[in-house]
C-alpha cells in the first residue's frame, strides 16, 4: 500500500474518532448504510439542520452504471449490478470527506455536492467489479 495513501487514511480515521464518527459503519451489498446509519455531516461540523447532509452511500454510481449497461446491452454483454465499493475506495471517500470538512473547513453542503452525492462524485469511481 502506498505510504501517502495510508497516511491520508490514518489522518481521516483519527479525525473521525475526534468527532465520534464510526469509521466502519455497516453497509449492505449495494453499498448503502444499513438502517440509514452513516455520518451526519451537518452535525459533524456543528451546523444545525435543516438541511442535514449524510454520508451513507459507498456503492457504485448508479447513473454511470446505467449508461455503461446500455452500451453493454448493445454489445451483448452481461449487465453490471450496483455493489459496494472496495474497502480501499470506501476508506478513500471517508478520508476525503473528513479532510474537506475538518481540514479545509468546507460546508457540509459543499462536501455533499463535490464528494459524496451519487452521480456527481469527484472521488467515487463509476464502476467497480463486484
Amino acid at each position: 500500500m502506498n505510504i501517502h495513501y495510508k497516511s491520508f487514511i490514518e489522518l481521516g480515521k483519527s479525525l473521525a474518532v475526534s468527532k465520534e464518527l464510526s469509521w466502519d459503519f455497516k453497509i449492505n451489498s449495494d453499498g448503502y448504510a444499513v438502517d440509514d446509519a452513516g455520518w451526519n455531516l451537518t452535525t459533524c461540523v456543528g451546523d444545525v439542520p435543516p438541511p442535514a447532509y449524510y454520508l451513507r452511500d459507498l456503492g457504485t454510481d448508479s447513473k454511470t452504471l446505467n449508461i455503461i449497461n446500455v452500451e453493454r446491452a448493445a454489445s451483448g454483454l452481461v449487465q453490471l449490478h450496483q455493489c459496494a465499493l472496495s474497502s480501499a475506495w470506501q476508506d478513500f471517500i471517508k478520508a476525503a470527506v473528513i479532510e474537506q470538512l475538518l481540514v479545509k473547513r468546507n460546508s457540509s453542503g459543499y462536501v455533499l455536492r463535490c464528494t459524496v452525492n451519487s452521480g456527481h462524485s469527484c472521488f467515487k469511481p463509476p464502476v467497480a467489479v463486484c
